[in-house]
């Protein structure tokens, strides 16, 4: 079930949207962060709401953009089906300053909640399991001192998402970060 429900996500998006590959692993970058990359074994479907229109705001038609933060989103959005669960991975790039970077996350947690129960209540809700993740990513450590990644995720107290702030330059396998414990 957990392919039907990927193959519905990655026909449901829009092409300008989405990137999609299939085997080996993914380069993530923006004009100010290093490169982040995500290996992986088999499919994903990365998302970015807010790289592919001139003017981001209008994603969010229903909104007044001068409401603060009202749409503001992350950087990636990774939807990766593995075995009987379907994780989606949120995903801020950061150069230093990491303000605001947890909002952000947040957002996009309440977008990809949105996507994913559209795609399911698509194929008449079948029975599945979908578990995301935040992962803000930038170039100083994640800890003061240390360049050696959080061993668990935190829970954000607002959202109850998991997340993790990991360190950028650096690979990273999409299976050990789906873990909840590594």
């Amino acid at each position: 079930m957990v392919d039907k429900v990927f193959q519905q996500l990655y026909d449901l998006i829009k092409g300008d949207f989405k990137n999609s590959f299939l085997g080996g692993n993914v380069v993530l970058q923006d004009s100010t962060s290093k490169k982040v990359k995500l290996n992986k074994k088999g499919p994903i479907l990365c998302l970015q709401p807010d790289k592919k229109i001139k003017d981001w705001k209008n994603n969010f038609p229903f909104f007044e953009t001068s409401v603060s933060t009202s749409c503001s989103v992350s950087d990636h959005l990774i939807i990766y089906p593995k075995t009987d669960t379907l994780y989606v991975f949120i995903i801020e790039l950061k150069s230093k300053n990491v303000n605001g970077a947890i909002s952000q996350i947040r957002a996009s947690f309440e977008l990809s909640k949105y996507i994913c129960g559209t795609a399911v209540r698509l194929l008449n809700y079948p029975s599945i399991n979908i578990e995301y993740r935040g992962l803000i990513f930038s170039h100083k450590p994640p800890r003061k001192g240390t360049s050696k990644p959080v061993q668990t995720y935190t829970e954000d107290t607002i959202s109850n998402l998991l997340y993790r702030h990991l360190q950028s330059g650096n690979d990273y396998d999409l299976d050990i970060l789906s873990a909840k414990k590594i």
